[in-house]
């Protein structure tokens, strides 16, 4: 064999093998490269993640009003066909001593309330007294931090954890009129706490929420052109100082499913319905 036909032939055969690919150092990532990339997705972790957590747990709260609200319609049309309107339901004004506690006569009013309604929900225990639910300090903060105090008074703790709070008659004939249909024949009102939990310390348009009762059903506060308690005067940060200020958020809340009043202080029912939408 001529030897350099076979060295030709060998070249060859050496040139149809794949060849692996020779890395310079400079193509990989150093380890500083790699830690500095971790620090950069940790400190953007911690910028949006509260964000995000605040947002799914105001659509859980969202979706868990909703709920409610059609639960306690549900419940307070069962009783009206068991029991007739609310105006004979036998119910008197709610009244409190000079130390702010309901009277006797009141807390009977509220009970029979209660007691009616809760027949038809997913009731774990009802307290005559907030102390009963161990609610020993129980206090409503208003959305800038004011205390609306309640001494005495019904809970009804659901087994979803779902709080009812109060039940006052304000107006046993239920004659009140507040400005929009829905808001005629008010007879009283109630909050509503939702997840509730061992703390006794809520506040209005975060985690309760306020309900009038009226002798057509389950009203929500805040209604657009209602004539108290409304959106606008009782539900934005602006209004501070005002204890009520988070009663007018209930409304809202079921009607444009979301709570951007917590992060923007130019909403109104005739104009932003959402901190994103352009004025």
């Amino acid at each position: 064999m001529n030897p350099r036909n076979y060295a030709s032939r060998q070249s060859r055969r050496k040139s149809l093998v794949p060849q692996a690919p020779v890395f310079k150092s400079s193509d990989a990532f150093t380890l500083a490269e790699v830690l500095i990339t971790l620090a950069i997705i940790g400190v953007v972790a911690v910028m949006t993640l509260p964000t995000v957590l605040q947002k799914y747990e105001e659509r859980a709260t969202i979706t868990k009003l909703k709920k409610i609200y059609s639960m306690l319609n549900q419940a307070y049309q069962m009783v009206v066909i068991e029991n007739g309107t609310i105006d004979q339901w036998g119910l008197i004004n709610t009244a409190h001593d000079e130390d702010d506690t309901l009277t006797d006569d009141s807390v009977v009013s509220t009970n029979t309330f209660w007691d009616l309604m809760t027949k038809y929900l997913k009731v774990e225990k009802v307290c005559r007294f907030y102390e009963e639910c161990n609610l020993t300090d129980f206090k409503i903060k208003s959305l800038d931090g004011q205390i609306l105090t309640n001494k005495t008074g019904n809970a009804v703790l659901l087994n979803d954890g779902t709080l009812f709070w109060g039940g006052n008659i304000s107006d046993s004939t239920c004659s009140a009129d507040y400005g929009v249909p829905l808001a005629k024949n008010v007879c009283g009102d109630f909050g509503v706490i939702i997840k509730n939990s061992a703390k006794s310390e809520y506040t209005t348009g975060k985690n309760n929420f306020m309900f009038f009762i009226t002798k057509n059903g389950i009203v929500p506060m805040g209604l657009n052109g209602i004539n108290i308690r409304a959106f606008s005067n009782h539900c934005l940060r602006a209004n501070a100082g005002d204890k009520y200020n988070g009663y007018g958020c209930t409304a809202w809340v079921l009607q444009n499913e979301n709570m951007d009043y917590l992060h923007c202080d130019d909403l109104s029912w005739d104009g932003k319905h959402k901190c994103s939408d352009k004025d």
